[in-house]
């Protein structure tokens, strides 16, 4: 596949990424949703992927890339790519230049053959580093500490509805089952992929179909659930990668991802390792998001995964960016000091992921970490938890009181 120069990225062309809400941007790291030409931001209970990939804002995307130009929505591969990082912006290049993308590139867009899927908030956890635009029990747990009176107006329940998108369009599945022709790979994130029974369904068209083989599949799951009616649909991909979101282990694991057990974890991913033997073309990946919760702590999630190598055949390291406020780019400036010396001191297979993690986090813009207590604290109370019991190296690094009001 030949680019007009070596930052140019192809999602804007061939890409889609419908959020947890409805809303629609060219991937999942873009800052801005994409909007019509009244400036409406588009939503898949009303509008279609030709509107969309054709809209003006998809344009002018585009043209900016044509351009050499760096466009500003695409901050956060920027922002990776210059702390020495794989932004995602790389890592799709690497995964479709097999793929067979026509080199002739303008303004126009190509036929859709990426398709990042979150098919509503439906969720059984509520991770802290998650919210109620994605977590249906995120988003339940904010509505109930409100009075009665205020829940249906409430920004928690607006997203709660918004959510169920996928289940109030079906003109949506009509024009997936269309384009599926020229699909070549499909992300399924959450919410919880799992649990949306629709998608397997869509699945099981593709397999009926005779296309599967030429389909590429990547879920991210939480790993609570294992779902049995998936065995059948997916021997006939080409290739189902499915990526398990572990940023810690055991006690901070639970609290970092409320509603979650850790052994039960552990549990289903001897499942997946036993279906991967049976199948070729399952492959299992394990992604760690960084963020403030876990960064003090990731030498023990290194080990873990280490010997649990024989299940994984890819680690991926992510580093969270929104909220900002538990990005390790924001923490203060004395606990990024303490946290650079624990990331130097590991002793780990990973030592240059590491050193660029620890590069990320000092080129961010510290904060006086403020917000970071209040937030911390906000959870605490409304789960009966406590970062000084269960992270209290973290906490003191942060001088987290959860008394302080």
């Amino acid at each position: 596949m030949k680019l007009p120069h070596d930052k140019f990225c192809v999602l804007p062309w061939v890409s889609l990424e419908a959020s947890p809400i409805g809303t629609v941007r060219p991937c999942c790291l873009a800052d801005d949703e994409l909007v019509d030409d009244t400036g409406e931001k588009f939503s898949l209970l009303t509008a279609d992927f030709a509107d969309i990939q054709n809209s003006a804002s998809m344009r002018g995307l585009r043209e900016q890339f044509l351009a050499g130009e760096k466009p500003q929505t695409c901050r956060k591969c920027w922002m990776e790519e210059r702390a020495g990082r794989t932004s995602k912006r790389m890592h799709t290049l690497d995964r479709m230049k097999h793929m067979g993308i026509s080199s002739d590139w303008t303004a126009d867009a190509k036929p859709l053959m990426f398709l990042d899927l979150k098919l509503g908030n439906i969720c059984n956890l509520k991770c802290r580093i998650c919210g109620s635009w994605s977590s249906s029990q995120f988003a339940t747990e904010e509505i109930n500490q409100l009075p009665r009176e205020e829940q249906k107006q409430s920004f928690p329940y607006q997203m709660l509805r918004a959510g169920a998108w996928p289940r109030e369009n079906e003109t949506f599945w009509n024009e997936i089952d269309q384009c599926l022709n020229d699909i070549r790979y499909i992300e399924f994130t959450g919410g919880e992929p799992f649990m949306i029974d629709q998608h397997f369904v869509m699945l099981q068209g593709i397999v009926d179909r005779g296309i599967a083989h030429q389909v590429e599949i990547h879920y991210n799951t939480n790993g609570t659930h294992y779902p049995e009616q998936a065995e059948h649909i997916w021997k006939h991909f080409k290739t189902v990668e499915i990526a398990f979101s572990i940023d810690d282990v055991g006690e901070r694991f639970e609290y970092q991802r409320s509603n979650a057990v850790w052994t039960e974890v552990c549990a289903n991913l001897d499942r997946f390792r036993d279906l991967k033997e049976i199948h070729s073309n399952i492959v299992l990946q394990v992604c760690t998001t960084v963020n403030v919760f876990n960064v003090r702590y990731l030498g023990e999630v290194a080990e873990w995964i280490e010997k649990n190598r024989d299940t994984f055949n890819f680690v991926y390291w992510n580093m969270m960016h929104d909220a900002w406020y538990f990005s390790i780019a924001t923490l203060p400036d004395v606990a990024k000091a303490a946290i650079t010396e624990y990331l130097d001191s590991v002793d780990t297979i990973y030592r240059d992921e590491f050193d660029r993690i620890r590069d990320f986090m000092n080129r961010g813009a510290s904060t006086d970490g403020n917000i970071l207590r209040m937030r911390v604290r906000d959870l605490d109370r409304k789960r009966a938890q406590n970062l000084a019991t269960v992270e209290p190296e973290f906490a003191e690094l942060i001088d987290y009181d959860y008394n302080k009001t």
